[in-house]
């Protein structure tokens, strides 16, 4: 923990002394959002986006935001500053999680003794990097089905993640590095921390969001990209079928960007190394991340 910057509602505390209430909703029931945020040359990037999407969390919800969207970019900026003077030159990752409060035991808000809570941390990034592009990905995907939209919306971005926790753990049982998970129909949905697309004749192929998954900001900038170097896009529901005849795939995630996937199961994807179009994709999300105005700190 000791390269860790720790910001709880708005003060700056060692790591080894940052501490929440066991009476905090996030700990009795998970009760919270968060969002992921990455800098790239020491600046954060899409931070108004991050926060749009955080506010429309809370709304589905039902979640009162207790502090301005203004005061969490404040805040996770000035952890950041603090991050940089001791490890200067560091791309880092900032998570912000805010809890819908602390209060007594119970479900409802009349139990609430507090506006929400929120905590920053700010660390190191680990990226995708040459050795880890070049490697590819293997990925399972698993019995565990994905979050039915009307029970908890994969559309809201919580702190409530067994389900995409115990999926990871059943594919990590078997050797593979991380889980794709279907719905209840048998359609690809996402994996446990990123959206994914699979690739077959140059066309660009990933799950709706109307399916049942997270507007993942990253797979947003994806599909613009696919479209500005001349491949087909196409947001269409498909069986794992799809996958294994694929002539690529990719994940998409914040942190990892577009990250090849060599397997799938069992299934070797296409000749079992990282395809051209992941590598135009990666090449183009670099140019666009330093050059669009969103790269600009909020």
């Amino acid at each position: 923990m000791a390269n860790q910057i720790v910001n709880i509602n708005g003060e700056i505390i060692a790591p080894e002394q940052a501490k929440v209430s066991v009476f905090d909703r996030s700990f009795l029931y998970g009760d919270s959002l968060y969002e992921v945020a990455r800098t790239y040359d020491g600046k954060f990037f899409a931070m108004r986006e991050h926060l749009a999407r955080l506010l429309k969390s809370a709304e589905l919800c039902h979640m009162v935001l207790g502090q301005p969207l203004e005061t969490y970019s404040r805040e996770m900026q000035r952890t950041l500053d603090v991050f940089q003077k001791q490890y200067p030159k560091t791309e880092a990752y900032c998570r912000l999680v805010v809890s819908r409060g602390r209060g007594k035991i119970g479900f409802g808000l009349e139990c609430l003794e507090t506006p929400t809570q929120y905590v920053i941390i700010v660390q190191p990034l680990d990226p995708l990097n040459e050795t880890k592009f070049n490697k590819g990905r293997k990925l399972k995907i698993v019995d565990r089905i994905r979050n039915d939209a009307r029970a908890q919306d994969p559309a809201a971005k919580t702190g409530n993640y067994l389900n995409s926790l115990l999926a990871y753990l059943e594919a990590r049982a078997e050797d593979f590095e991380d889980a794709l998970m279907c719905n209840a129909d048998g359609h690809l949905t996402e994996g446990t921390t990123f959206a994914f697309a699979y690739i077959k004749n140059g066309i660009f192929v990933t799950s709706p969001l109307d399916i049942g998954i997270l507007d993942s900001i990253t797979r947003r900038h994806m599909l613009k990209i696919a479209a500005d170097i001349g491949m087909e896009t196409r947001e269409i529901r498909f069986p794992r079928e799809r996958v294994y005849e694929a002539d690529e795939v990719i994940t998409i995630s914040t942190i990892y960007e577009s990250y090849p996937v060599v397997q799938v199961d069992d299934r070797t994807i296409g000749d079992g190394k990282p395809g051209p179009y992941a590598r135009k994709l990666w090449d183009g999300y670099q140019k666009f991340v330093r050059t669009d105005q969103r790269a600009e700190p909020s």
